[in-house]
C-alpha cells in the first residue's frame, strides 16, 4: 500500500524492549526456519543476532530496533550498517553468502521516493561494497511474519499486541501476565454486567420487558446529513443522502466519530444498546451466565463496547457520583463542579463501577483505548438540561476524540445520540463527527415491527389476523400514520389496537393518556390497592414527572432518585397539598413494585423507563395542578415558559394536547407574544409547527388558521424549509392540521410577488404540504395569467418542481419567450417544444451558449438531454472520486444524474440525429485512455462537430485542461492544423494547447491577439485563469480586462460563472496573493475573478486586497461572487460593521456560506432577523442561534415558584 505513513499500527513494537524484540526475532525465525542458530541476547554476537545454515550455505541475521519514531530511518539504518561493516567483512570471510538486517522501522512504499526503495538502492551498493546480497526486513516484513505466527508465539510478546489481537488474547490465552490477567477481568465483567443491562428492551409499561431486545429491535433507517468537515457545505435545498438501516450502517461505516440524531421515541438509545450487544457477543463466552442470543450478526471488526448514558456523565461533572447507591436529598446544595472532568477519568469510575468495584485507573482506562478496537456510545446527549453542562460536556467529547484520533491505533468509533437541535445548543464539532438522522418508519418497517411484536406476544391464529387488519385499516388514516412512524408510538398504537380494537386516538398526548389509561385499568383489576388508590396515584405519579424533569433541568440531575428520595418526594407532596402521608408505602408500592410508571435500572433508585414518559407526566401535572389555587389562572403562561425551553419542548407538544377547545385561542395568543418577543425565533416557530402536526388546534378551524399566520412571515419561512430539508423527522402537516391552509397562504404570496427573494423556500414548503398534479395545475394558471417578466419569474418557479413538463403543445404556443431570459426560463421549467420548431433552436442554443448551465435538465426535451450527459457539473465531478462536483458548496447545481437517466437521454438524442454516436463514444473512458483527459476533450470535440464551436463545448475542454497531471495524462484527439481558438476551433487542440504552454506568456499574447471573436475572447479568458501560471496570468491582467470590457454582459457573466465553477471545483492550480492583488487593482470584477483560483476552496480568506465596498458590489454576480461574500462575512464576525452588512446585503438572499458563527451578540444580529429576506441563509441561521443563546432562561420550577402555579 502506497503511502508515507511510517506507521504500520499492527504490532507496538516499541512497547517491547531492545532484548524482547530481538527475541521475537529469532522466535520466528525458529518458527520458519527450524535449522537456524539464535545466539544469546545480551552478548557480545559479533553483527550476528541469528544464523541459518543449509549445507555449506549460511545466511545472517542482525537485529536493529528503536522505541522512537524517526525523521530519517533512511539515515539511522545506513549508519547501523556502516557500523557493522568490520563484522560484516569479517562474516563474508567466514563464509556468510547472504544478510538479512531485521528492524522495527515503518518504511515508506511511495515508489522510487519512499524509504524502501531508497534503502533498497543503498543495499545494492552495500552488496557490491562487501561481497554478499544483503536485505531489510521493514517492520511490514515483520508485522507480515507475525501474522503467520502460532497464538502461542504473539501471546509470548503480549506487551506488543493491539486490536483483534488484543482483545483475542485477553479472552482465549490459557495464563496471562498478572496485569493482564487483571485488565481481562475487569473487562469481561463490564462487557457482562452491561449485556445484562441492555439485553432487553427498556419499556415495561407496553409489557416489553420480558423480552430479548434482538426479538422486537428493527434496524431503523437512517440519512446522512453532514459529512465531518463538511457541515456547512451541504445547501440549506438539497436532500440527504440515504443510509439504509442505521445499525448496518453503523457496524460497517469508515468514519470513526458519529452524531445521531433522532426524535423523541425514535430508537436512538435502541439503536445503540444493539450495536454494544453485537459487540459484545463477539467476546462473551455463551457460559449460562448470561442469555444466548442467536439473532446478532457478526460484526466484521469486533469492538470492544461501553455505552454510556450522559445524564450520568452531566451528573458526574456536576460533582455528584452516580454511581453511589447512598441516598441524597436532591435539593441539598450543589456539589462544586469537577476541574478534572475528562471522558478518561469518568470512564475509570465507570469501569469500576460495572466491573462489581474492580480497580480501574485512568492509565488503565488510556492502555484500554490505545490497543483496543472500541465502540464508545454516549447515549442522551438532549438528556443534558443544563446548558454549562452540556456545552462543557461537548467539549470534553470533543478533546476525547481529538486524543482518541493521535493516540489510539485502533481507531475508536465513538457514536453520540441526541434528539434534533431547534435551539443551537452545543454539539460535537460537525468537523470531526458525521452527522445522520433516524427517519421515520417506512411501510416496511412498521409491518416488520407488527409482526415481532405480535410474535413476542404470542399472538397468532385469528388474534393476530384481527390485529394486522386493524391496523391495515387504521394506518390509512394520515393521522394514524404519523403516529406509527415512530417505534415507541407505534409500540403504543400496537399495545391499545390489542386492547381496544379500532377504539384508538389519533393526536399524540390522547394516545399518551389512552395508553396510560388502558395500562392503569389492567393493574386496578388485578390489585386492590391500586384500585382503591388511583386517583392519587396518577396525581403523584404526574407529580414525580414534573419533580424528575425539573430536577434535571435546576440541578442537573440524571433523571434517578433514590429510594429514599423518592418516598420523601410523595411524602411532602402530599403533605404540600394537605393529602393523607399515612399513603406514602402504599403509593410508592404502587408507583414502584406494581409495574406502573417507575423503574429501578440501577439499584437503590428509580426513574421513567424513557424519557417522553417523564415528559407526557410532567405535562399533565402542569395541565391538572398549575394555577389549580390562582384565580383565573392564565395557561397560556405555561406554554409560553415551555416553548422557550430547549429541555421542555417535548413537554410543551403534550401540555398543549392537553387543551380544551375554548383554551386553544388563548395557546395560539402565548406563541404569538413569543414570536413578537423574539428570544427563541427557531424554536418557537418549531413548536407552533409541531403543535399543528399534534393536531392541537383542529378542533377549531378558525384557531388552527390564525395559528398558521404565525408560520407564515418572512422568518418563518426561511428557518422552516431550512428544517425541513435538514431535520428529516419533522412531522409533515397533514392538509387538516394546517397544511392546506399553509399552502395556500404561501401560494398566496407567491402569487403576489414571484419574483420574490424567497420564491423557491416557499416552493421547497409547498411543494412538502400538497401534491405535484395540486401544485402544477395551480402553477399553470398562474403562468398563463401573467406576461412579460412576471411569465419568466413564473417559469424560474416552476424549475424546482419540473413544473413545466406538464404544460400541453397548445399551451407553450402562448407563452411570450422572446426574450432570451424567458427562452432560459423554459429550460429551466422543463418546457418541452415541439421537435424541429424555432424555440426548440433556440432552447438547444441556449444550453450551447453556457446560459442554462446551472439547470438540472427537466424533461426530455433535445436541451434537457444534453444539460443531463454535458452540464460541467457532470465534467467536474467525474474527475473526483468521491463523486462531488464541488470541493464546498457555494451554490452551484450538484445533482448528479444517474446511469439510467443518461442512457435514456442518449437513446433519444441518437434517434434524433446518429452523429450522437460519436459523442456516447466521447463521453466514456475507452481503451488506452485511463488516466487521460481524452473523455473531456473528445467530448468537447464531438459537441462541436454537431453544433460548431460553442461555449459549452469549450468549458468542457478546460476543465479537462485544469485536471491534475499527476492523475491525468494529455490524452485527446486532435486534428492537425487546426486551432485552439476561432470559427473552426479544435477543443482537443485547446485542452492540449493549454496543458503545454502554461507558462508561455508569448502563446497567451500571440493568440489573445489572432482570435478576437467573442467566444474565442470569454475561451481565452477563462483558459487563462484555469490553467497559466502566475507569471502568466499576471502579464496578461489587462487583456482580461479588456476582455471583460468588451464582451456582452450576458456572455461575460457566463464566463464569470464558469470561472466560479471551477474555483469552487477546487480542480484548478491556486494563484498567489500578488495575482490577486494585481487583479483587485485593474478592477473588483477582474479581482473576483482571480480570486475564483487564488482562495482556498476548503476555508474562507479575508480577502484584504478588496475594500468592503468592492466586496459588495462583486454582489451583482450572485452566486459566483461567493469569494467576496466569504470574505466580507469573515470581516463581520471579526468587525461587525453597518458597511460589512450592507455588503452582504449586496450579495442576496439565495446566495450560500459554510456555516457561521457569532462569536458574540452585536446590535446587527436582529436587524438580519427583522429582514430575513435580504440576507444569505446562513446569516440568518446564524443571527437565530445567537440570539436564542443569549435567552438565557431560568429554571422553569422557579418560573413556577416565582408566579405560585403551585401551593407545596
Amino acid at each position: 500500500m502506497a503511502g508515507d505513513a511510517g506507521q504500520s499500527g499492527r504490532y507496538l513494537y516499541n512497547r517491547l524492549s531492545e532484548k524482547q524484540f530481538q527475541q521475537l526475532c529469532n522466535s520466528l525465525l525458529a518458527h520458519s526456519f527450524p535449522e537456524t542458530t539464535c545466539y544469546p541476547v545480551g552478548h557480545s554476537d559479533g553483527g550476528r543476532d541469528a544464523v541459518r545454515r543449509t549445507g555449506r550455505r549460511s545466511v545472517v541475521y542482525q537485529v536493529k530496533w528503536t522505541s522512537k519514531p524517526l525523521q530519517s530511518p533512511l539515515s539511522w539504518l545506513t549508519e547501523a550498517i556502516r557500523g557493522e561493516a568490520d563484522d560484516i567483512r569479517r562474516l563474508v570471510e567466514e563464509g556468510a553468502e547472504e544478510y538479512y538486517l531485521m528492524t522495527s522501522v515503518a518504511g515508506t512504499a511511495v515508489p522510487l521516493r519512499g524509504t524502501m526503495d531508497k534503502l533498497d538502492k543503498r543495499l545494492e551498493e552495500y552488496s557490491a561494497e562487501f561481497g554478499i546480497p544483503m536485505h531489510c526486513w521493514w517492520q511490514a516484513d515483520i508485522d507480515a511474519r507475525v501474522d503467520a505466527a502460532p497464538a502461542e508465539l504473539k501471546w509470548t510478546y503480549q506487551e506488543m499486541l493491539a486490536g483483534v489481537d488484543a482483545v483475542r488474547y485477553l479472552r482465549e490465552a490459557d495464563s496471562l501476565a498478572a496485569k493482564d490477567q487483571e485488565l481481562r477481568t475487569l473487562l469481561l465483567a463490564v462487557l457482562a454486567t452491561q449485556w445484562q443491562e441492555d439485553v432487553k428492551v427498556k419499556f415495561k409499561q407496553a409489557e416489553l420487558e420480558a423480552h430479548r431486545l434482538t426479538d422486537l429491535f428493527i434496524d431503523v433507517e437512517a440519512v446522512q446529513v453532514s459529512q465531518p468537515g463538511r457541515a456547512g457545505m451541504l445547501s440549506h435545498l438539497k436532500s440527504s443522502e440515504a443510509l439504509g438501516g442505521a445499525a448496518a450502517y453503523l457496524l460497517a461505516t469508515k468514519k470513526p466519530l458519529t452524531l445521531v440524531r433522532g426524535e423523541p421515541g425514535q430508537g436512538k438509545s435502541t439503536l445503540g444498546q444493539y450495536l454494544c450487544q453485537v459487540h459484545r457477543a463477539a467476546f462473551l463466552p455463551d457460559d449460562g451466565y448470561r442469555p444466548g442470543d442467536t439473532h446478532l450478526p457478526t460484526p466484521q471488526l469486533p469492538r470492544l463496547p461501553l455505552r454510556l448514558d450522559l445524564r450520568d456523565y452531566a451528573a458526574w461533572l456536576g460533582g455528584e457520583d452516580p454511581f453511589s447507591d447512598f441516598d441524597e436529598d436532591p435539593r441539598k446544595k450543589a456539589r462544586r463542579a469537577r476541574k478534572q472532568g475528562s471522558l478518561e477519568v469518568y470512564l475509570a469510575e465507570f469501569l469500576s463501577a460495572r466491573s462489581g468495584g474492580l480497580s480501574a485507573t485512568v492509565e488503565m482506562v488510556r492502555d484500554v483505548l490505545l490497543r483496543f478496537p472500541m465502540l464508545i456510545v454516549l447515549d442522551g446527549l438532549d438528556e443534558m438540561a443544563q446548558i454549562q453542562t452540556r456545552t462543557r460536556a461537548v467539549k470534553e467529547i470533543d478533546q476525547f476524540a481529538a486524543r482518541l484520533g493521535v493516540n489510539s491505533l485502533n481507531v475508536p468509533q465513538v457514536v453520540v445520540t441526541t434528539r434534533p437541535n431547534a435551539s443551537g445548543m452545543a454539539e460535537p464539532s460537525m468537523d470531526t463527527f458525521e452527522a445522520i438522522a433516524l427517519t421515520r418508519l417506512s411501510p416496511s418497517l412498521r409491518t416488520e415491527y407488527l409482526r415481532k411484536w405480535a410474535e413476542a406476544h404470542s399472538i397468532r391464529g385469528r388474534d393476530r389476523r384481527d390485529l394486522e387488519r386493524t391496523f391495515r385499516q387504521r394506518s390509512a388514516e394520515p393521522h394514524i400514520v404519523q403516529l406509527a412512524d415512530n417505534p415507541m408510538q407505534l409500540t403504543i398504537l400496537l399495545y391499545l389496537m390489542r386492547k381496544r380494537g379500532n377504539s384508538v386516538p389519533a393526536a399524540r398526548t390522547e394516545l399518551y393518556t389512552s395508553y396510560m389509561e388502558t395500562f392503569l385499568d389492567r393493574e386496578a383489576a388485578k390489585t386492590p390497592a391500586v384500585d382503591e388508590y388511583r386517583v392519587d396515584l396518577e396525581e403523584v405519579t404526574a407529580y414525580l414527572g414534573w419533580h424528575l424533569q425539573s430536577l434535571a433541568e435546576s440541578a442537573g440531575r440524571n433523571g434517578q432518585l433514590a429510594t429514599k428520595a423518592l418516598r420523601k418526594a410523595i411524602l411532602d407532596y402530599l403533605f404540600g397539598v394537605e393529602k393523607q402521608v399515612d399513603l406514602v408505602d402504599a403509593l410508592f408500592t404502587a408507583v414502584t413494585d406494581r409495574v406502573w410508571a417507575l423503574t429501578s435500572k440501577v439499584q437503590g433508585t428509580f426513574e421513567f423507563d424513557v424519557q417522553p414518559l417523564r415528559e407526557y407526566f410532567a405535562a399533565r401535572f402542569l395541565n391538572d395542578f398549575a394555577g389549580a389555587d390562582v384565580r383565573a389562572f392564565d395557561k397560556s403562561t405555561v406554554l409560553r415558559a415551555l416553548v422557550r425551553r430547549p429541555y421542555w419542548l417535548n413537554t410543551s407538544r403534550f401540555y398543549a394536547g392537553f387543551a380544551k377547545p375554548n383554551e386553544l385561542a388563548g395557546l395560539v395568543e402565548a406563541l404569538e407574544e413569543e414570536l413578537e418577543e423574539g428570544v427563541r425565533p427557531l424554536q418557537v416557530r418549531l413548536a407552533a409547527w409541531m403543535l399543528l402536526a399534534d393536531g392541537v388546534f383542529s378542533a377549531r378551524t378558525r384557531t388552527q388558521r390564525n395559528a398558521v399566520d404565525l408560520i407564515s412571515d418572512d422568518l418563518s419561512v426561511r428557518l422552516l424549509a431550512h428544517t425541513l430539508v435538514s431535520d428529516s423527522e419533522t412531522p409533515v402537516l397533514a392538509p387538516d392540521r394546517g397544511g392546506e391552509e399553509l399552502a395556500e397562504r404561501l401560494k398566496e404570496q407567491l402569487a403576489s410577488d414571484p419574483d420574490s427573494a424567497l420564491t423557491f423556500e416557499r416552493v421547497a414548503i409547498v411543494k412538502q404540504l400538497q401534491d405535484r398534479e395540486t401544485f402544477n395545475s395551480w402553477w399553470q394558471a398562474r403562468l398563463f395569467a401573467d406576461s412579460g417578466r412576471r411569465q419568466v419569474a413564473w417559469l424560474q418557479l416552476g424549475a424546482s418542481v419540473q413544473a413545466g413538463v406538464n404544460v400541453a403543445p397548445d399551451g407553450v404556443a402562448k407563452l411570450e419567450l422572446s426574450e432570451n431570459s424567458a427562452v432560459v426560463a423554459a429550460v429551466g421549467a422543463g418546457i418541452m417544444p415541439d421537435h424541429g420548431s424555432p424555440l426548440e433552436d433556440r432552447m438547444i442554443q441556449a444550453v450551447l451558449d453556457g446560459q442554462c448551465s446551472e439547470s438540472e435538465g427537466a424533461g426530455w426535451s433535445i436541451a434537457a438531454d444534453l444539460l443531463k450527459l454535458c452540464a460541467p457539473q457532470h465534467h467536474l465531478r467525474r474527475a473526483f472520486e468521491d463523486e462531488q462536483a464541488y470541493q464546498a458548496d457555494v451554490g452551484h447545481r450538484d445533482t448528479p444524474v444517474s446511469g439510467s437517466t443518461r442512457q435514456t437521454a442518449m437513446r433519444r438524442l441518437k434517434e434524433r440525429d446518429s452523429r450522437f454516436d460519436h459523442l456516447q463514444r466521447a463521453l466514456r473512458f475507452n481503451k488506452g485512455q485511463s488516466g487521460t483527459s481524452s473523455p473531456w476533450g473528445n467530448t468537447a470535440r464531438a459537441l462541436s462537430d454537431i453544433y460548431g464551436p460553442c461555449w459549452l463545448a469549450a468549458e468542457i475542454a478546460i476543465i479537462g485542461a485544469s485536471l491534475p497531471t499527476d492523475r491525468f495524462r494529455t490524452g485527446v484527439d486532435i486534428t492537425p492544423g487546426s486551432e485552439p481558438f476561432g470559427e473552426a476551433a479544435d477543443y482537443g487542440r485547446l485542452l492540449q494547447d493549454i496543458r503545454f504552454n502554461r507558462s508561455k506568456p508569448e502563446w497567451w499574447a500571440e493568440k489573445f491577439v489572432a482570435h478576437d471573436d467573442p467566444l474565442s475572447r470569454a475561451t481565452w479568458a477563462l483558459a487563462l485563469l484555469a490553467g497559466a501560471t502566475d507569471k502568466v496570468v499576471l502579464s496578461n491582467l489587462s487583456n482580461l480586462d479588456t476582455v471583460a470590457e468588451t464582451l456582452s454582459d450576458r456572455l461575460f457573466r457566463t464566463m464569470v460563472e464558469a470561472s466560479s465553477r471551477l474555483g469552487a471545483s477546487g480542480l484548478t492550480r491556486r494563484l498567489a496573493d500578488g495575482v490577486l492583488a494585481a487583479g483587485v487593482d485593474i478592477s473588483p470584477v477582474i479581482g473576483l475573478l482571480v480570486a475564483h483560483h487564488a482562495t482556498a476552496v476548503e476555508r474562507p480568506a479575508d480577502l484584504p486586497q478588496f475594500t468592503t465596498q468592492a466586496l459588495g458590489d462583486v454582489g451583482k454576480y450572485g452566486t459566483s461572487g461567493w469569494p467576496a461574500l466569504r470574505a466580507l462575512s469573515m470581516r463581520m464576525i471579526a468587525s461587525p460593521s453597518e458597511e460589512v452588512l450592507e455588503g452582504i446585503r449586496a450579495h442576496g438572499a439565495a446566495s450560500v456560506l459554510p456555516s457561521l458563527a457569532i462569536p458574540r451578540a452585536t446590535v446587527y444580529d436582529s436587524g438580519i432577523l427583522c429582514s430575513p429576506a435580504d440576507f444569505p441563509l446562513e446569516w440568518v441561521l446564524a443571527a437565530e442561534r445567537r440570539v436564542s443563546q443569549d435567552a438565557g432562561n431560568e429554571p422553569l420550577e422557579q418560573v413556577a415558584a416565582d408566579n405560585e402555579w403551585f401551593t407545596l
